[in-house]
């Protein structure tokens, strides 16, 4: 089956086969944060070491990150169902298996086959929207999925901390985990009916040097970026930091040398040659770094700075998922409308969002409630819901189908690593200033300044999207109008 089997106005069909793919997105993302708030739940249940709670976290996100790209590959090659259908399948079983943990060990191990599973079928899902939609509907559809992205991100804290108040904070963290047996069942279920057979028309060979070194400079980065905060950031994470520059050179370098051969490297022209895709991804990662985590920061404010619950800290950040929300439903009529401008106005309501909580606060010395960041916090959420979609939907509009699984994957790891590079930086900056006071008014003092001062990163990061999008202006307006 491929994208001439399928009309130009979507049918219902399609429609739920879109909701279907959406649900793995929801939960691929949702894990990534909303174990944040149950790890106090996790260290007591578990008598887990700082070590194991570190890696709970880290793993996951490592093994998400490294499989995207070979996973999209793969898809490429044998279609894009039966990764999404087995990676629903390993994700739902890794899911109970940490449910069922009995002790720190375990549940790292099953952690990182959990984000194993969430990169494997990960590409499938923009691949399946890429080839299932056309035009102006494909716009939407992905406006649908930066929405799912964005709400993901902004709810995890809030369910974690009604699961956890609910099912009480002794065991609520296995219930953590097993709302995703739930739901992963039920995708499974839904998935064998709506989610179409879409597979290339021409099988792709595997270009296992390729995959082998991007595997290679993805570790050199992911390792000391979701490491190196907690270990101080020894001399080795910078060389390994370092040694990815070489490696992705030698990748680029092979890949070059095989399509001049006439071989098929995973990289091909129609990705490394386009502008748009390049800068695109870059845009992606920088953006991804600077909003992602705000979460982390302020999820270690409420809880540990101020004392407050999981529930209240999963409550705080509540107006942000309602701004994404609100705009992400329609971003793909303001793309339509405003073009790559729209990039423009949610940049800037992001960093008036950052700007302004961090002088809130700031100001507030330890003594502040939800109320007092909740319109600032709504209105990064606004610009989160209009400009996730609309730079996928550029970056992928003019990738050629039979590497839709790969451009997906390629994407989705940028966005990790900027996930990856936004925590490392601001959780950096954040545990220089908290300080170690006990008496809980100078600890919420302390706290506030480190904060605000984290959060000044997020802005840094939001002034290089801002340069990278006018610098790229020409590259993809282009894509934007085909």
């Amino acid at each position: 089956m491929n994208i001439s089997d399928f009309p130009e106005a979507p049918t219902f069909r399609q429609w739920r086969a879109l909701v279907t793919v959406l649900v793995g997105t929801f939960m691929a993302i949702l894990d990534s944060t909303i174990v944040n708030v149950a790890i106090p739940s996790i260290k007591t249940g578990l008598n887990a070491s700082p070590a194991a709670i570190e890696w709970v976290v880290a793993g996951y996100l490592l093994a998400f990150g490294l499989m995207l790209v070979p996973a999209g590959r793969l898809g490429d090659r044998i279609g894009y169902k039966p990764l999404f259908m087995s990676g629903v399948a390993l994700f739902t079983l890794s899911s109970a298996a940490c449910g069922f943990a009995t002790n720190g060990r375990e549940l790292v191990a099953a952690r990182v086959v959990q984000g194993l599973a969430a990169g494997l079928f990960g590409p499938s899902v923009q691949a399946t929207i890429q080839l299932l939609f056309r035009g102006r509907y494909r716009s939407r559809a992905f406006g649908i999925l930066g929405t799912m992205v964005g709400l993901s991100s902004a709810v995890g804290p809030i369910l974690g901390g009604v699961i956890i108040a609910v099912a009480s904070s002794a065991d609520g963290w296995r219930w953590v985990f097993f709302v995703n047996v739930i739901i992963g069942t039920a995708t499974l279920a839904a998935g064998g009916r709506l989610v179409p057979d879409l597979r290339p028309k021409v099988p792709h060979r595997l270009d296992p040097v390729g995959l082998g070194l991007i595997t290679l400079g993805l570790l050199a980065v992911f390792f000391p970026l979701v490491e190196g905060q907690s270990v101080n950031w020894p001399i080795w994470t910078f060389v390994m930091l370092g040694s990815a520059i070489p490696i992705f050179a030698l990748l680029a370098f092979w890949e070059r040398n095989l399509s001049r051969k006439g071989g098929e490297p995973i990289l091909g022209p129609e990705l490394l040659g386009s502008a748009g895709f390049s800068g695109g991804t870059v845009i992606a990662m920088l953006y991804f770094a600077s909003f992602s985590s705000m979460f982390v920061v302020l999820s270690l404010f409420w809880q540990s700075g101020l004392g407050r619950s999981a529930l209240a800290s999963g409550l705080m950040v509540t107006p942000f998922a309602l701004g994404n929300l609100t705009t992400g439903s329609m971003s793909h009529r303001a793309s339509a409308r405003f073009g790559k401008r729209v990039l423009v106005i949610g940049c800037a309501l992001l960093a008036v969002s950052v700007a302004a909580t961090a002088a809130i606060v700031d100001f507030s010395h330890g003594s502040i409630s939800a109320w007092a960041i909740a319109i600032p916090l709504a209105a990064g959420g606004m610009g989160n819901g209009i400009f996730i979609a609309p730079n996928q939907d550029f970056i992928l509009k003019r990738i050629p189908h039979h590497q839709a699984g790969t451009a997906g994957g390629v994407l989705q790891t940028s966005q990790r690593v900027g996930s990856a590079l936004g925590v490392a930086a601001t959780a950096t900056i954040f545990f220089a200033h908290a300080g170690n006071a006990s008496a809980p008014a100078a600890r919420a003092t302390d706290f506030s300044s480190a904060t605000s001062l984290s959060l000044l990163a997020n802005l840094a990061f939001l002034a290089a999207v801002a340069l990278m999008v006018t610098f790229t202006r020409a590259e993809t307006s282009t894509a934007i109008t085909a």
